[in-house]
């Protein structure tokens, strides 16, 4: 339904656009695809900060922290009227917004295409405003360049944007922007970007590059029989031929300015062709480096059900008690393909379960992990757990858990928490 009214909606979004600014998430003109492949918008991205360069002295790199948690869906809900999007879909979007954040009207949900086109939307409106303040910018998603003609601007400029998003609830990522000489940015940019030309030149025809997606746990939650055909009927005989993207992998130690944006390019690649060559670099980076969990999760997910190794590293991170609760998350949720884990991980993520302190997210994917890898106790603490339970999402999650259950204790949930909410009794017809 959510993708349904995006796509509803779609010509108003995108005409709502400066794409000479906004480089992100086009439209593909391919029947079937939603937007065209990211290399293509990041490229023109790429060549218009080269412009901005030219013409500018200094540069401003600026990353809006958590933007996708703490974008303001009524300020989103009003641009989308004023871009003249049909009023009904509008209205239901809004409440499904809503219903998503169980009623908070901050942020929206993460990894899925129609959040993408929306949550890109929303910060047309700071593109119009650099096109009114004759600012030259440039925007991927949350990745923001702005070009001034001189340190003193820059700084004028960032102390703007800084107000400009502190309006709507949004604060810079400290850790990913600053203000540099255009030509460090230019020389940087100019770097990464040659190496990533050499490698497109190598893998242009390697269905990998093809297939590569930016999204993290796009086959993880197919049926369990499913899951386990695609995994076990690996054909010992494919090759990554894009053998460029594991050279530039085990390289990456030479350009620390540029890791985040190799392992962005790499990754995806890596994982759709079933390389485990960056498995050890992803293990030693997941606890250092929060910020990339989603992409290192994607990455590492593959190999949950074919490497012991692996499914080892993720459980000690799982007992380690300085990891966030974002991080457990997606822990147990590559854990969850896993074919065996311990006993006293199953006992951790109970724990979670029952921590009224740890995020809802976290609670609602631990009662899942339990009920499939728990023995009949950890799996009856899952059960007994609903009652007690004051998150609607926790439940319903604790509900969808009972999948794993004995097919009389399936029926037994079913009937008793399935007509507690419509969401419970959607959950209620599939499992």
């Amino acid at each position: 339904m959510y993708q349904a009214l995006v796509d509803n909606i779609m010509d108003e979004l995108e005409g709502g656009h400066d794409r000479s600014r906004s480089f992100s998430h086009v439209p593909s003109e391919e029947e079937g695809q939603m937007f065209a492949p990211n290399h293509e918008a990041w490229e023109r991205f790429q060549e218009r900060v080269a412009e901005i360069c030219a013409h500018s002295d200094f540069i401003l790199k600026a990353d809006i922290s958590n933007y996708f948690e703490r974008l303001p869906q009524h300020h989103l809900v009003n641009l989308m009227s004023a871009a003249g999007c049909a009023p009904e879909v509008v209205s239901l979007l809004e409440e499904m917004m809503l219903a998503f954040r169980e009623r908070n009207s901050f942020g929206i949900v993460q990894g899925v295409y129609p959040s993408d086109a929306l949550g890109n939307f929303f910060l047309s409106d700071f593109d119009a405003y650099c096109e009114l303040a004759d600012i030259m910018s440039a925007r991927y998603v949350d990745d923001i360049y702005m070009g001034f003609p001189s340190e003193a601007e820059a700084r004028q400029g960032l102390a703007e944007l800084i107000e400009t998003l502190r309006k709507d609830g949004l604060h810079l990522n400290e850790y990913k922007s600053k203000i540099m000489p255009a030509d460090e940015v230019i020389q940087e940019e100019t770097a990464i970007d040659r190496l990533f030309d050499e490698i497109r030149e190598e893998i242009e025809d390697d269905e990998s590059y093809n297939r590569a997606s930016p999204y993290g746990f796009e086959v993880e939650w197919e049926d369990e029989d499913d899951e386990a055909e695609a995994s076990d009927e690996v054909d010992d005989n494919v090759e990554l031929e894009n053998a460029a993207v594991e050279r530039l992998m085990e390289s990456i130690s030479n350009y620390p300015n540029q890791e985040d944006q190799i392992e962005k390019f790499c990754l995806p690649i890596l994982r759709s062709a079933q390389s485990e060559s960056a498995v050890e670099h992803v293990l030693g980076k997941l606890k250092e480096k929060p910020h990339q969990t989603r992409l290192y999760f994607s990455y590492i997910s593959t190999f949950v059900r074919t490497s012991q190794d692996v499914v080892g590293a993720l459980e000690e991170l799982v007992a380690d008690e300085t990891v966030s609760d974002y991080q457990r998350m997606f822990l147990l949720a590559a854990l969850v393909r896993a074919r065996t884990v311990s006993r006293p991980t199953v006992n951790t993520a109970l724990q979670w379960l029952q921590n009224r302190r740890v995020a809802k997210e976290t609670r609602a994917m631990a009662a899942i992990f339990a009920a499939k890898h728990g023995v009949a106790q950890q799996k009856r603490a899952v059960r007994t757990a609903y009652e007690d339970e004051p998150s609607e999402y926790v439940r319903s999650a604790i509900l969808f858990s009972s999948k794993y259950l004995t097919a009389m204790e399936r029926r037994t949930c079913k009937r008793a928490w399935g007509g507690h909410n419509p969401i419970n009794g959607l959950i209620a017809q599939t499992i």
